[in-house]
């Protein structure tokens, strides 16, 4: 009798085992610190395995064209220059300040610098949070050229067209990135990012620059929508 308890006692603390683990699988999984179920492989973004040097690519050096609204705020040493490597000179001198050394910073321009600015876009559209790499590079993006509050304007308006009733405020919080995953989820990854992708070439088409402009933030866009067929292809 006494061994027939044994047996039962280990019997049940098998399969106790067993459930913990099975829950622990299934809600404990962590990605770039969040819990999800790992049982719902869902992919979020991850900046580290961004595109970087798409942008690079495109962005090049340092810029002083006039007709760039990035030229109100030139670097204060009298060069003209207020961009460089996509980066304007406002939005590094708000973080390093204007002294001569963050001058030369600016113009040396390290990939960790570049990095860093890019994580606040990155950051402020909360793309980690984004269920898909290329939608949450693609929202990056798109803020790195308008701006995170101008970017989340336009994400908010398009997931409008898609059914969803979200405030146009400016700022993608939960409610805003919940709509984008959910749409990724019930239309696909790729119609998703089409649809964005028509709506940030419909929002560009309208912008008094477009024509100087245009033919190169298009072709910019074709590059990465090569770029996102190649990497959505690669996940199915």
């Amino acid at each position: 009798m006494k061994d027939l308890k044994v047996i039962c006692r280990a019997i049940f603390l098998s399969i106790a085992l067993g459930l913990i683990v099975k829950m622990a699988l299934k809600t404990c999984k962590r990605h770039n610190g969040t819990t999800i179920d790992s049982l719902n492989i869902l992919k979020m973004a991850n900046i580290d395995k961004a595109n970087l040097g798409y942008i690079l690519r495109w962005e090049g050096g340092l810029s002083k064209h006039e007709r760039d609204s990035a030229s109100r705020h030139a670097v204060p040493d009298g060069s003209g220059y207020h961009t460089n490597k996509g980066v304007t000179w406002r939005v590094f001198a708000s973080i390093y300040g204007t002294s001569n050394t963050a001058i030369s910073r600016f113009y040396e321009m390290t990939h960790e610098d570049f990095k860093g600015i890019y994580k606040l876009y990155w950051n402020g559209v909360k793309a980690d949070l984004i269920q898909s790499q290329v939608l949450g590079e693609y929202v990056t993006d798109f803020a790195w050229g308008s701006g995170v509050a101008g970017a989340s304007r336009q994400v908010q308006k398009w997931l409008n067209t898609q059914g969803y009733k979200m405030a146009v405020d400016g700022k993608i919080g939960n409610q805003t990135v919940t709509a984008i995953n959910h749409l990724i989820k019930t239309k696909g990854e790729k119609a998703a990012f089409e649809s964005l992708n028509a709506h940030r070439r419909h929002f560009l088409s309208g912008l008094k620059d477009f024509d100087v402009f245009g033919k190169g933030w298009y072709n910019r866009l074709n590059d990465f929508l090569a770029y996102a067929y190649l990497t959505i292809n690669g996940n199915s």
